[in-house]
């Protein structure tokens, strides 16, 4: 059996980065990864954490202004009570707030609603959306 030389190939990347063979990181806004097996997890600071829990809390307080049809009005009750407590907990998972909270937005938009209409909405929404990772169109 013959082995073939290894690549010589040059990586280069921060801190954190491990890649291999005929690998070129660019010009990059947030995480990306490429291949198999592979898992991202953001985390935030114990501060930002605090204005997750604060922001979801305020969005919840607004989502009776969307008047949504009763279905509806539970999809998104049951997600952003699932989203708020999971952010109570001690080790929260960003990944299960920010699937509860696209599932809100989808919902919503769904209904012919918008967020953006609603200002005790609209701020809260901006600000879960940064701290989340999630790009938000309302």
């Amino acid at each position: 059996m013959t082995e073939k030389p290894e690549s010589d190939a040059k990586v280069v990347g921060g801190a954190g980065i491990t890649a291999g063979r005929g690998v070129e990181i660019g010009d990059v806004s947030g995480q990306v990864a490429i291949g198999e097996y592979i898992t991202q997890i953001r985390s935030i600071s114990t501060t930002e954490m605090e204005d997750l829990r604060k922001s979801l809390r305020d969005f919840q307080k607004g989502l009776d202004k969307l008047n949504l049809p009763t279905d509806d009005q539970n999809i998104v009750t049951g997600d952003i009570s699932a989203a708020i407590k999971e952010a109570g907990k001690e080790d929260p998972e960003l990944s299960t707030i920010k699937m509860r909270f696209k599932s809100i937005v989808d919902t919503v938009k769904g209904a012919g609603r918008t967020i953006g209409d609603i200002s005790e909405l609209y701020e809260p929404a901006k600000k879960i959306a940064s701290l989340i990772g999630m790009s938000l169109l309302i």
